[in-house]
Parts: structure tokens; sequence; C-alpha cells
């Protein structure tokens, strides 16, 4: 399966167009081809019942390579919405994979991180792009239709069974420590643990990068503001880890 980024371009603004009329959007045409030739689960299977044949292992190994390609591409697109947001999921996939290694995860988990940071905020998709590039501050109407965006999103994934494990990453990651975040206000260590993480992650990028009412922040100076966040709005022993992963060097912020 080819999909090129003008069909992409395309398939964004008929998802912004359901959103708009109060239609519910998923992904689920996305990731079928006609000759079904790109079914995930087909080729699941098919690779079960010939575990032996390396060019089966190949083979699949191949197919989960081009739809993770789709979902990057497709993250492309709808950050174009945002100038703001140019190159964040990237960012945000190197972080996590980083973070994710020193909690020892397996392969196929880390696989699954990376599709998450790169759809965490696809249901984006719902906001206007009036308040998605406003300057000024919000109103609250303006505010409630930005939070929709973590349940829409998790609404998209829902149909697509591969992108199930995807969902704690789009729908938890604007949860907070303390309690006091949304979708569903929970706290501490009842946050799965792939919210805790894009939390950390997302507010490290956000402050490294400008913003209309501010400047960025240094490296320095936001990692010192993710340890004054430690048990607020973000779980602590993330924060440790990932600051620590920073201070060695393993990645660089960008």
């Amino acid at each position: 399966m080819y999909i090129d980024d003008a069909y992409l371009k395309r398939y964004v603004s008929s998802l912004c167009i359901q959103i708009k009329h109060r239609q519910n959007p998923n992904l689920h045409g996305l990731f079928r081809s006609e000759d079904g030739s790109m079914r995930f689960y087909e080729a699941r299977d098919s690779v079960a019942c010939l575990s032996g044949e390396a060019y089966e292992s190949q083979r699949f190994r191949q197919l989960q390579s081009r739809y993770l390609s789709t979902i990057t591409r497709l993250s492309l697109c709808i950050e174009m919405r945002d100038p703001l947001a140019r190159g964040h999921t990237m960012r945000l996939s190197k972080y996590a994979v980083a973070i994710a290694k020193e909690l020892y995860w397996r392969q196929d988990r880390i696989e699954e991180l990376e599709i998450g940071a790169h759809l965490h905020d696809i249901g984006k998709i719902c906001i206007t792009e009036s308040v998605l590039n406003k300057t000024g501050r919000l109103t609250s109407q303006e505010l409630r239709q930005i939070r929709k965006h973590t349940r829409i999103g998790a609404g998209m994934l829902m149909k697509i069974d591969f992108l199930r494990p995807i969902i704690p990453y789009v729908l938890y990651h604007h949860e907070r420590y303390d309690g006091t975040g949304y979708p569903f206000r929970l706290s501490g260590k009842d946050i799965p643990v792939e919210g805790r993480i894009l939390a950390v992650i997302d507010t490290f990028d956000a402050l490294i990068n400008p913003r209309p009412y501010r400047e960025a922040m240094s490296r320095e100076m936001a990692m010192d503001e993710l340890i004054l966040q430690k048990g607020e709005q973000l779980d602590p022993d993330v924060v440790d880890i990932f600051v620590e992963v920073l201070r060695q060097g393993k990645i660089m912020a960008s």
C-alpha cells in the first residue's frame, strides 16, 4: 500500500469536515486496501502459520514499517494545521523511546509507543484553526473545544485493532498527577503510564519551543521547570528518568 501525501492531506480535510458536521470520524478507511494485501492482522496470521520461514517474517516487518510510515506522514499532515507544532511529534517520539529504553520496555511496546507519540494529538482535527492558532487568551468555550481532542482522538482509533494499544497515549496525556487534568481528572499512578510519559515530554517540548505569549526556554531552564512540576502536573519518577537521560546526553533536545 502506498499513500501519497496529497491523498493524506485530502483525508485529513475529510476528517475535519466530518467533525464539523458532528459525524463520528475514524481512521478505519486509511488502513484498508482493496486488494487486502496490507491488512495488518491477515499478515500477522500468515506469519503465525509460516513462522519458520524468513520471507514471511521479513514481509511482516515490511508491512509494519509501511504502516508506521503512513502514520508518521499522517501526523505531519495534521501538524500542518498548527504552525507551532511543526516537528512536535517527531521530537516526542525520540524522547519517548529514550524513556522506554531506560524502563527496559520490550521492542513491540516501544513500537507502539512510537505510534502513540505520532498520533497523541490526532483528535486536534476537531479544533478549528482559528482556535488552534489563536494568540490571545482562550474563552471558556474554546477551552472546552480543545479539551475534546483526547476523547475524539481515542474514538478515532477504537475501531482499528492494531491501533487500540495506542489509545492510552491519546486519551490520558493531558491528565495531571495532582488530579486536575482532563478528560477524567485521574491522579497519581491511576493515570496509565503511557499518559504520564507523554505528559512529561509534551510539557518539555512546549517549554523549549516558542509560543506567541512567551519565548522558548533553554534546555536547562526547561529541565528545572519539569522538576518544579514533580508531583503536581507531572509524575516524579518519569521526570527523574527523563531529566537524567537529557543530562547524560543520550538524546539531544531540539
